[in-house]
């Protein structure tokens, strides 16, 4: 939802009446653009007519600085605080130049800002009815996002995913203005990237070989979310969540001694016969620092995801508490304990907890991934066992209380001075019936808290047992959101329905300026939304729906071209 607003009415003249410029000449980025945006997107197969009596529109012009012609060949990055206010923000007036002409005009400060411009304006042509007849309001709008970080997490190592659905996904973002592709690629059930220095990784550790990601295949992926101003972030989790690993390279992984003498044998009540990464050895640290010098090449992020979480939890209230809610939780202390080899580790560093262990591995991982220069983001998991992390260490907190409540691990986050991004309340592959996109719309990175710096709020949580505050300077610590599908229960035949429209809600959450949390509004979200999902229909993204009804005569015919 824009920031300001005003609006009339002109008629679209015919198919090729939308035609582009911009003072930036000959930019890839801009070019992709104008040609996404074209007749067929808009219009479909229809012949479009004019109204008698309407204004005629007559094109639309991009106006960007003069000196950032360098964008057009760079990617994006998170904006920094001093970048916020200008980095996706754009100024869209289509106003009329006489009786008869309306022409349209988006001034941006980035060629990010003009993309965001360009979808805003092609959700300002609608179509009368049933008609040829299709209409843009004249309008004058500025508008920038609330947060730099708007994103969804993939999952494609529980089921592999396509590249071509790989991409729908991420052209219904660009229509959504969400911004960060956050691709979990590898995990314990598959390792589908393939590794030019360990490649028995994928030849080992894939489903099957034709179901790998080759490097040249990722960095594709990569420039066509360029293309659509999105950022890219790997994430390759360690040390948990790595048992692949064992298929190539056995002697990574801490072997456990489940019946108190032999190596590599389970006690099924705590662990397997294996578990996370073995944090004793230096072939784990030379090996590690190898693989994500080669991850450092092939992204062109900033930042790596590095996972490092549900691999820390002793057998205690709050790992059941956690367990009852997310059906499991990863206990892995227990095989460290049967180990001789980690304690005689821990004699010889003098650590007298195993959480201590826990932070050996963490802070030097983070410290190879920062010496490749690279920047981390990690689950929050650390944090809540104690590590002393670096603030330049940005959180994903994604965890919940068993009776469903975030805010305590999100506030303790923003306590300690942590940059963070939210996704607790934003996993979209949990199913329930009924209109389940509200519980994504009401929840809010401020407003969701108890308390704000500024007045007491009537949204209060009844699972929490003291009061949050959370102030101004912490606000500013607050990168945004990301959605997340942990692929389960999904794959290329449901992925797109599971994600879309419902992540319209969280993505007008993190864009739109901070509002109340209340039923009027949400109501009037919902036909935000419901519009949106004809809207993605419309384009070809077999968007599920959010009630009763249908969306225009031709959906029929969409539903199964979409299906080819």
């Amino acid at each position: 939802m824009s920031a300001t607003f005003t609006t009339s009415v002109a008629t679209i003249g015919s198919r090729d009446a939308i035609s582009f410029t911009s003072n930036l000449n000959n930019c890839s980025i801009l070019n992709s653009a104008f040609n996404r945006y074209s007749p067929e997107l808009m219009f479909r197969d229809l012949q479009v007519e004019p109204v008698d009596g309407y204004p005629l529109f007559a094109g639309i012009e991009i106006v960007l600085p003069s000196g950032i012609e360098n964008q057009c060949g760079e990617y994006p990055h998170l904006a920094s605080e001093i970048e916020r206010d200008t980095y996706e923000r754009y100024e869209l007036n289509v106003e009329q130049q006489s009786s008869s002409a309306v022409t349209a005009k988006i001034q941006a400060w980035t060629v990010w800002g003009a993309l965001r411009g360009l979808e805003t304006f092609s959700q300002l042509v609608w179509q009368n009815g049933t008609s040829n007849n299709f209409f843009i309001n004249i309008s004058q709008i500025v508008d920038s996002p609330r947060y730099p970080h708007r994103g969804f997490m993939i999952d494609t190592a529980r089921h592999y995913v396509d590249i071509p659905v790989i991409e729908t996904v991420l052209e219904a973002m660009a229509y959504t203005k969400l911004n960060v592709l956050h691709w979990h690629i590898v995990d314990d059930q598959s390792f589908p990237f393939v590794s030019k220095t360990f490649p028995e990784l994928s030849a080992k550790g894939a489903y099957l070989p034709e179901l790998t990601y080759e490097p040249e295949e990722v960095q594709g992926v990569i420039n066509y979310a360029r293309d659509r101003g999105i950022r890219v972030i790997l994430e390759f989790d360690t040390p948990g969540h790595t048992h692949v690993y064992r298929k190539s390279y056995p002697e990574l992984l801490t072997p456990c001694y489940g019946d108190g003498v032999n190596p590599g044998t389970p006690n099924f009540t705590t662990h397997a016969a294996y578990e996370i990464l073995d944090p004793t050895k230096e072939f784990t640290y030379s090996f590690m620092e190898q693989l994500f010098a080669e991850i450092k090449n092939v992204s062109k992020d900033e930042f790596i995801h590095l996972g490092m979480d549900e691999c820390f939890c002793l057998i205690s209230t709050a790992c059941v508490l956690t367990a009852i809610f997310y059906v499991y939780a990863k206990v892995y202390y227990s095989c460290w304990q049967s180990s001789p080899e980690i304690k005689a580790f821990m004699e010889q560093n003098n650590y007298t907890e195993y959480s201590q262990v826990q932070e050996h591995y963490t802070l030097r991982h983070l410290d190879m991934v920062k010496s490749l220069g690279a920047k981390a983001l990690i689950w929050h998991d650390p944090l809540e066992f104690g590590v002393n992390l670096d603030k330049d260490i940005v959180l994903q907190v994604w965890k919940k209380e068993a009776c469903g409540d975030w805010t305590s691990y999100f506030q303790h986050a923003l306590d300690e001075g942590y940059q963070v991004i939210l996704s607790s309340p934003w996993y979209l592959n949990y199913i329930a019936y009924g209109e389940t996109w509200k519980d994504y719309y009401e929840s809010d990175p401020v407003l969701s808290l108890p308390y704000n710096s500024k007045k007491r709020l009537t949204h209060i949580n009844s699972c929490n047992s003291h009061f949050l505050v959370v102030t101004e300077d912490q606000q500013k610590l607050i990168l945004g959101g990301e959605a997340c599908v942990w692929a389960e229960y999904a794959d290329p035949t449901n992925l797109v329905q599971r994600i879309f429209p419902y992540i319209g809600a969280i993505a007008e959450r993190l864009w739109s300026p901070i509002s109340t949390l209340d039923e009027s509004r949400t109501d009037d979200a919902m036909h935000r939304l419901d519009q949106h999902r004809c809207r993605l229909l419309w384009r070809g993204i077999p968007a599920q729906p959010i009630f009763n009804g249908y969306c225009f005569p031709q959906e029929k015919s969409i539903r199964k071209s979409s299906k080819k």
